[in-house]
């Protein structure tokens, strides 16, 4: 099969044929419809310093968001069947420590990732866990379907700010920002304000739901929230950016008794003044680290097999896997949304 694989820490990686994978015990193999290009990607594309300390063992085969029919199962695999339609779940739980015994699978003590730590699915066929195999209803199209795991995280942080009938604002109009402002209009917000500095994202945005847009190059991002809300402030934020300057003016946007989903993961440490805009404020704060398993894969695939969610303008290109270099030179670039890779 061909697959793209990392062999060395010099930039980029290499399109090579290689032996089908076999399904071992407690997993399945799964022909690859589309894989998607993420951040976590291209930074073991890369190989910068969150590659190098994140336990990476090389050579190994790239990717961890996508979609795919089972066509073998491995033993002891009782939930799946050959032929069964899955897309991909990247966090591996070890299922015995207190946070998986606990129902928080997704924040495992002993967590692994599909695609990271183990070989991943830029390929023609891939092996997965079953349990991170998800059944998706045949409505979702596969290129849709290759990216419910960063669409999950952003449905995740509608609804731990319950974003239903509040006015809130998204930061940050990456492919995550963007299906963020989606999910917020799926759960009813009344008001979505969607930042960045990028004006073609925010164009998507717009598209995708939000009913104002501001760059925040031009705008002063918390003067505005409040002026859009009336000298109030948002409800909540999700902040999507990772840009520490953004997440303080989020929280300079933000009213009093509000909440905050933090997803973006700032590069350098945040000071904040944490008595004028945490507990002054009686904000409340939650990180997301991805989606519940599996109550948040159960939420989206209703939502989307409804039609209530529309994702399909956060995915920009389509592209054959043997152009996986062109994916990755516009997915650095932030050249459009979501890329998607065919085998």
């Amino acid at each position: 099969m061909k697959a793209v694989i990392k062999e060395g820490t010099n930039l980029g990686a290499e399109l090579k044929t290689i032996e089908r994978p076999k399904a071992k015990e407690g997993q399945v193999l799964i022909k690859i419809k589309a894989a998607a290009i993420c951040g976590t990607d291209i930074h073991i594309y890369q190989w910068n310093n969150w590659a190098q300390n994140s336990g990476i063992k090389l050579p190994a085969i790239l990717g961890h968001e996508c979609s795919g029919e089972v066509v073998e199962v491995g033993e002891g695999v009782k939930n799946l069947k050959v032929g069964d339609y899955v897309a991909c779940e990247t966090h591996i739980p070890c299922g015995t420590c207190y946070q998986c015994k606990n129902g928080q699978q997704h924040i495992c003590q002993k967590l692994s990732l599909f695609g990271v730590h183990t070989d991943g699915c830029f390929a023609e066929y891939a092996t997965i866990p079953a349990i991170c195999a998800v059944k998706i209803p045949q409505s979702i199209h596969p290129n849709v379907g290759a990216v419910l795991e960063p669409l999950g995280t952003s449905v995740r942080a509608n609804v731990e700010i319950q974003s239903s009938g509040k006015n809130i604002a998204v930061i940050g109009c990456g492919p995550i920002g963007l299906m963020a402002v989606n999910a917020a209009k799926a759960f009813g917000a009344a008001n979505i304000y969607a930042a960045d500095i990028n004006d073609s994202r925010l164009e998507i945005a717009k598209e995708l739901g939000a009913t104002d847009i501001i760059n925040s190059t031009k705008e002063n991002l918390g003067h505005k929230l409040v002026e859009l809300t009336k000298g109030v402030g948002v409800d909540a934020f999700i902040e999507a950016s990772g840009s520490t300057l953004a997440i303080l003016d989020g929280f300079k946007g933000l009213r009093k008794g509000g909440m905050v989903a933090l997803i973006g993961l700032p590069s350098k440490a945040l000071e904040i003044d944490l008595g004028s805009q945490v507990v002054f404020k009686e904000a409340k704060i939650v990180g997301i680290h991805g989606r519940r398993m599996f109550e948040t894969w159960t939420l989206m695939s209703n939502l989307l097999d409804k039609g209530l969610l529309n994702i399909d303008p956060v995915i920009t290109h389509v592209l054959p896997l043997e152009e996986f270099e062109k994916g990755f030179d516009l997915s650095i670039k932030g050249i459009g949304g979501k890329v998607i890779l065919v085998p």
